[in-house]
């Protein structure tokens, strides 16, 4: 372990805590996850305040009618899953990991495949979505991420991220401050890889000041978020499958897949509408696993500066072990 990180709680949560939970079992390593949240919350009444307002305001705003007491204990036990990212799922055999999905749609991922126009993927930070990712991958899913390459995940993903395959993955991660030239060149690996049947993956709720985004209502605030997933499918003509992945008792998980659709030239802002509806549908279903959105600074009340309160892409956010 680095010197200089020896006092970081990540790297003593992510290096040793989290592989020794694993060598437990699925149940046991989840059951420990579970009480690790509760008493983080339990310790600090600044959280559980934290956790009862942010709880109250989108309970008010989806008119979700949550039981709110059951709500902020349910948060309070997913704060340690959410943090675990895809942890318990490394090194663990693909039939396993497969068997611990139960996944609603999986018929439409494959109608989408069929068709040969690849698929776009637009995921969330919903619950279990680093540990989706397994599920797409093991199952034979031709996947490519064209995303900010994530910090904190399994070896097991880093290994996938850096196999030098057609279309190799590291040529499609994202950074912030790309140039002009690399931002296009990633939309154009993009398309030739739909081209080719590929399934290429977005999150759809990414904050973006600049260039390449549209208008959303998530909880009650009009943001602007990164929306080239639905550029590229009107351009490539490629259907579109938004999934949501959440953590199911027992270190389980259950997967929802849409149908697809097709997003037509000038019918971008409707399908991004249509996907915060459907992701706000989610939240209201699984408020436990709406850590980000209830916890995240960049989706609470509107800030002074949206900019300086929001987590930029692979900024350091600590959401589970004290801040």
């Amino acid at each position: 372990m680095n010197p200089r990180h020896v006092l970081s709680w990540k790297s003593w949560y992510y290096k040793v805590v989290l592989p020794g939970l694993r060598r437990l079992g699925p149940e046991a390593c989840d059951a420990a996850l579970t009480a690790f949240g509760r008493a983080v919350a339990a310790a600090s009444p600044a959280r559980r305040r934290e956790i009862a307002g942010a709880v109250h305001r989108a309970n008010s705003i989806l008119d979700a009618r949550w039981d709110e007491p059951a709500a902020c204990r349910a948060v309070a036990s997913n704060l340690a899953r959410f943090s675990a990212r895809d942890y318990p799922l490394d090194g663990v055999p693909d039939a396993e990991v497969l068997s611990r999905f139960e996944v609603e749609g999986e018929s439409h991922l494959d109608a989408a495949l069929s068709r040969g126009r690849g698929v776009i993927l637009v995921g969330s930070h919903l619950g279990a979505h680093v540990s989706a990712q397994h599920w797409l991958y093991r199952r034979g899913v031709p996947l490519r991420l064209l995303v900010q390459r994530p910090r904190h995940v399994s070896r097991d993903l880093h290994r996938r991220f850096d196999l030098d395959d057609p279309h190799p993955q590291s040529t499609f991660f994202l950074r912030r401050k790309m140039t002009p030239a690399d931002a296009v060149g990633r939309l154009l690996r993009a398309r030739s890889a739909l081209r080719d049947g590929l399934a290429v993956y977005l999150s759809g709720d990414i904050l973006w000041p600049g260039p390449n985004c549209r208008g959303g209502r998530l909880l009650g605030v009009d943001r602007t978020f990164l929306a080239v997933w639905a550029d590229l499918a009107a351009q490539a003509r490629s259907p579109v499958v938004f999934l949501f992945a959440t953590h199911r008792p027992g270190g389980r998980y259950a997967l929802t897949i849409d149908p697809p659709r097709t997003i037509e030239p000038g019918a971008e802002d409707e399908a991004v509408a249509a996907y915060f509806r459907r992701l706000e549908a989610e939240i209201a279903a699984n408020p436990a696993d709406a850590i980000a959105y209830l916890l995240w600074p960049c989706f609470g009340p509107p800030a002074p500066s949206i900019a300086a309160a929001c987590p930029r892409i692979g900024r350091k956010v600590s959401v589970a072990i004290g801040r």
